[in-house]
């Protein structure tokens, strides 16, 4: 989640209260442990305005400019300090002529304003400028965002669109948090946030627009005093740290792992055996029965598919645990060294090494039984604030549709065909073209005559992929998970 604090012309066109506005909003993010920056606005005055309109004080935005204008000194300054509360400085240019000042003032990021999203000789420009770009999209339609998009893909640039209202202030019932839903599906390979014009005293929608998918977040801010107001949709820090307080409740509350409740295990009913049996006979449903306490170690009755038609490795007596270490399955042994056979080659001929270090797994979604069909091979090389995967598929394998609520993840192709869905839009991997997936996005892939895929996202928490598919979540993890080693 990245915040962007929209301080505009609020500075007054003072640098000593540009530092206090910094100085509350750099606190807040301190505290909070939060991505977070500061933005200016960039506008060379001496050209923007006309020149029979420069002293035109009885018009509301010119009157606005002369009065909060700051040099290109006073702007450095202020974005040096901003960088000193470790911070990031977030800058938006309303003319060509104010773009150098990004390179020659160090700013990090660029945001393009709703007025301009379709101020081409801006946008063409700003396309050439190797830096993050967030686009807000306020009354453009996506017929016409989908021509923004395409310049800036094409010029290979870090770019994402912001949702935004161009009603200030805008009440909730105007807020239309449902276009963001439609931003993410016509573009899903970017990032995309919402930009706030709420006013600060009602409540804010910020946290419906997160829940939605949003990953970042910008509101106008300030500080008042004695002598500043702020206008109907800019808010104080305190008011700001309520919004952030909900949003963080939200992102809290949609974390976690599944996992199985202690409680309700010792109340599931253990497998027994009825009679006694013999080493190297194969179990049959009549020869067990089910009771509690579950006792250490004993398969239970969610494990009964598992246990039918498996081969006793010792014999047992009657009234005994039937526990995993006793049973063997030679026709599942079988196939797993066939897979295994196979991957070996796969991966030999894309030039991947696997090690002992590494986690290896069949992610069988549907059973081993089905693997051919669904199910890929995945290699964790390394998971900590990043994390490195290789994926395997043998031919005419498809991985379902799913998504991820913690995880952002990227996926380049090394070797053979792949088809990346995203959203229902189809995208053909190509080697050296990493191709972005953002959180809680929808997305499947599928091959034709095999691929192997290199993986590169942030931390993998374990039950944090979301099936469409609710068959799949029925599946125990065992059925689901089966770890290998090559």
């Amino acid at each position: 989640m990245f915040y962007i604090f929209e301080m505009a012309n609020n500075h007054m066109g003072s640098v000593d209260h540009a530092k206090k506005i910094i100085d509350d909003f750099a606190d807040l993010a301190k505290r909070k442990k939060i991505n977070a920056g500061v933005k200016l606005q960039f506008r060379n005055l001496d050209t923007f305005i006309h020149p029979d309109y420069k002293d035109r004080n009885d018009l509301k935005y010119i009157k606005r400019f002369n009065e909060t204008r700051l040099s290109k000194e006073q702007f450095g300054e202020i974005i040096d300090y901003i960088k000193s509360k470790n911070i990031l400085s977030v800058s938006t240019p309303f003319d060509n002529e104010s773009l150098p000042l990004f390179n020659t003032l160090g700013v990090e990021v660029l945001k393009i304003a709703s007025c301009s999203v379709d101020d081409w000789p801006l946008l063409r420009e700003v396309s050439k400028i190797n830096r993050k770009i967030i686009i807000s999209t306020g009354g453009a339609t996506i017929k016409h965002l989908k021509k923004v998009y395409n310049l800036f893909k094409r010029a290979g640039r870090d770019f994402s669109f912001l949702h935004c209202i161009a009603e200030y202030p805008t009440p909730i019932e105007n807020a239309f948090l449902d276009r963001i839903k439609k931003l993410k599906e016509e573009f899903p390979d970017i990032e995309i946030g919402y930009s706030t014009h709420e006013g600060p005293n009602t409540r804010s929608v910020s946290p419906y627009a997160v829940a939605m998918g949003a990953t970042i977040i910008e509101k106008h801010v300030g500080k008042k005093t004695d002598t500043i107001d702020l206008n109907a949709y800019s808010c104080t820090a305190a008011q700001m740290e309520v919004v952030v307080d909900e949003i963080q409740l939200f992102e809290l509350a949609s974390k976690g792992d599944f996992s199985k409740s202690e409680a309700l295990e010792q109340l599931k009913r253990g497998v027994y055996t009825k009679i006694e049996l013999n080493s190297g006979y194969t179990i049959q449903e009549e020869d067990l029965y089910y009771a509690m306490p579950l006792q250490e170690g004993c398969l239970n009755v969610s494990n009964i598919d598992e246990i039918i038609g498996q081969k006793l490795l010792l014999d047992i007596d009657r009234n005994d645990p039937l526990k995993k270490e006793y049973l063997i399955n030679p026709e599942r042994e079988d196939k797993l060294q066939r897979i295994k056979a196979t991957f070996n080659k796969i991966l030999s001929d894309a030039g991947v090494t696997v090690t002992d270090k590494d986690d290896t797994e069949l992610s069988c979604h549907f059973g081993l039984d089905k693997f051919y069909e669904t199910g890929a091979l995945i290699i964790s090389k390394i998971n900590r604030s990043y994390c490195k995967k290789i994926i395997a598929m043998l031919p005419n394998q498809s991985h379902p549709t799913h998504r991820h609520l913690q995880k952002e993840e990227c996926f380049e192709l090394l070797k053979g065909d792949c088809i990346l869905n995203l959203n229902g839009r189809d995208i053909q991997l190509e080697r050296g073209k990493p191709i972005l997936i953002n959180r809680k996005v929808n997305h499947s892939f599928r091959t034709k005559g095999g691929c192997v895929i290199e993986e590169i996202s942030t931390t993998h928490v374990k039950g944090d992929s979301i099936y469409e598919n609710p068959a799949i979540s029925k599946l125990t993890v065992g059925e689901r998970k089966i770890k290998i080693n090559l």
